[in-house]
């Protein structure tokens, strides 16, 4: 079962169905209503919204300025609700989460933002059958019907774990403030009338840079990938060949601090000559506006069983030469190992390039041990003034 995230909006819908009044804000729909009050929140399955600014309250104006403050950050999917007048009493923790003997569910009476400091709050009970479910509805306080038709939801729309908090609990009635919940993948093909893929978000922000890459790969047979960890990081990579990869970012985290290393990913599976120079510009790009006082480019990876050294060297050189001017005023240097196909060729092209153009931190073969390019380059960035 592949568990993944479903949006909020989708969740509450489902759940309450033309008793739901939110509204969910993409880029291809959704406005934001011109009178009341309203809550407009980030809805890409973020934790903890409200402690960092992802929850904005008030009328037309206030909200659009959020949103357009979130856009910015990255954000692309929304949600804008009518504000519920309640006390801070009246709200409720709940979570239902599928386990071996049936279904998980956690209740406390105190609910909100800061339940994780009172865990000796939270109750835990199992729901097995339908008497179960009338018996936790009963012994928490939460309306029977309302709890009846969540957990019948849970069952029939494959739900592996939902969270509301807070859940309104006042005059007999049951409102669900907020709602994360994840569902498994596998299942779209079995729902009927409930959610799609389409209602799958990914958590968090996508860097402008992860967004092009992701871009690029939907072209392509081969793998390439992107994760921005540091913008402002010091050592940017350009990696290569699965397990190699991994290794040297693990090499890099030991000798750095992390928040020196800017980004993860790779490009592998034999990309042309003109995809690889695509690749490389956006790791280029992003290591060029991060603020930090000293960088290195490290390209490197593995022994490759069949991309092309010299044609992907070829594509890389490209880019750098289109920002060579740029990478020299930053004091950029560029260290590299690699093998594989076309292995000396390629390092005699970039060592040649690298030298030319005075960027050569060093270049090394599959003769040389795996860590060796960044060794050197984190030896460079922690070095004190010039090399």
């Amino acid at each position: 079962m592949a568990r993944v995230k479903i949006s909020e909006f989708r969740a509450k819908k489902m759940l309450l169905g033309d008793a739901y009044k939110g509204i969910s804000i993409r880029p291809e729909a959704g406005a934001i209503p011109a009178t009341g009050k309203w809550v407009a929140k980030v809805d890409q399955g973020v934790k903890k919204r409200a402690k960092q600014g992802l929850v904005s309250m008030g009328g037309k104006s206030a909200l659009a300025k959020a949103i357009n403050g979130w856009k910015k950050k990255g954000f692309s999917q929304f949600i804008v609700e009518p504000f519920v007048v309640h006390k801070p009493e009246e709200e409720r923790y709940l979570s239902l989460e599928r386990v071996r003997n049936g279904i998980r569910v956690l209740y406390a009476k105190e609910g909100g933002i800061e339940i994780e400091t009172h865990p000796e709050s939270v109750q835990t009970f199992i729901i097995r059958d339908s008497k179960d479910v009338v018996d936790v509805a009963k012994k928490t306080g939460i309306p029977q019907t309302f709890f009846e038709k969540l957990v019948e939801m849970f069952n029939r729309d494959f739900f592996a774990f939902l969270e509301i908090n807070p859940l309104v609990v006042q005059k007999g009635n049951a409102i669900p403030l907020d709602a994360a919940g994840l569902v498994d993948s596998t299942a779209s093909f079995f729902v009927k009338n409930s959610w799609t893929d389409a209602d799958l978000v990914r958590p968090g922000a996508k860097h402008i840079r992860e967004k092009h890459v992701e871009a690029l790969a939907a072209t392509t047979p081969a793998a390439l990938s992107l994760r921005v960890l540091n913008k402002d990081g010091s050592i940017f990579f350009l990696l290569s060949g699965g397990g190699g990869s991994v290794v040297i970012a693990d090499e890099a985290s030991l000798r750095l601090p992390s928040s020196a290393i800017g980004n993860y990913g790779e490009y592998s599976g034999g990309p042309t000559r003109e995809e690889t120079y695509l690749y490389a510009k956006e790791i280029i790009e992003l290591m060029l506006v991060s603020k930090s006082k000293k960088k290195a480019l490290v390209i490197a990876g593995g022994v490759a069983n069949f991309t092309d050294i010299k044609q992907t060297f070829a594509g890389i050189i490209d880019a750098l030469s289109e920002t060579a001017a740029r990478l020299r005023q930053a004091k950029i240097k560029v260290f590299v190992r690699r093998g594989g196909p076309n292995e000396k060729a390629g390092l005699a092209a970039m060592e040649a390039f690298l030298k030319k153009e005075r960027l050569f931190g060093s270049v090394y073969g599959s003769d040389a041990v795996i860590t060796q390019a960044i060794e050197e380059a984190t030896e460079y960035v922690q070095a004190p003034g010039g090399r």
